[in-house]
């Protein structure tokens, strides 16, 4: 009963920031597709872009636990995947940085962009697209979560008011505490994405060395 009523607060907490979720994921898929268009057409720069990106990823200082330790160890690489993801991909990234309330905004467009070259021209058929679809929602769902929390504190900031407050100070701690409670929703969302993604590579595709491009 207590988690249903910590989780019925967090999906409450959603519903107060459905502009910005709606928003921010509306700009993950326009990027996403704008991304994949451009390597469709041929953009010199954005096929440089790609080509750039993807021998980057073979070298992620990220990926060399699931690759080295954890290789072997799935409930390991469920967790690792799990906190990096809410601590760097989430919290650090979209969450802290909306202080300066257009920041997520900004790395919102360059993810949706950055996958978006990444899986043009992806073979429909291959265990890496049945992996990305999942993980694409689950994650990129959390940090649109995410991403309207960080914006909402920046916006409390320069905009009181909208939290029905003339202190900055009471509209940050409103925005906080509806964060928090948001964060419930993000951490579950994250971790179901983590069981996918790892799960899915840990017995359809291994991760034993560099990631194929």
């Amino acid at each position: 009963m207590e988690f249903n009523a910590t989780l019925a607060k967090s999906l409450g907490a959603a519903g107060k920031l459905r502009n910005l979720i709606v928003f921010y994921a509306a700009v993950h898929l326009i990027f996403l597709f704008f991304g994949q268009w451009m390597v469709a057409q041929g953009y010199p720069g954005v096929i440089e872009l790609r080509e750039e990106q993807l021998k980057e990823i073979q070298e992620l200082p990220y990926l060399k636990p699931l690759t080295g330790a954890l290789a072997e160890n799935l409930p390991l690489k469920i967790l690792y995947t799990f906190s990096f993801n809410l601590v760097f991909g989430a919290f650090l990234s979209t969450t802290f940085t909306g202080l300066v309330f257009f920041l997520p905004y900004i790395v919102a467009v360059w993810r949706g962009f950055i996958i978006g070259i990444l899986i043009a021209g992806m073979n429909a058929d291959s265990t890496m697209l049945i992996v990305f679809y999942g993980t694409f929602v689950l994650e990129f769902g959390a940090y649109c979560l995410s991403s309207s929390v960080g914006t909402d504190l920046g916006l409390s900031l320069i905009w009181p008011d909208r939290k029905g407050t003339s202190s900055r100070k009471d509209a940050l701690l409103t925005a906080g505490r509806n964060g928090v409670r948001l964060y419930v929703l993000i951490i579950i969302i994250l971790f179901m994405a983590a069981i996918w993604e790892m799960t899915l590579l840990h017995y359809l595709r291994p991760i034993t060395g560099p990631v194929a491009s």
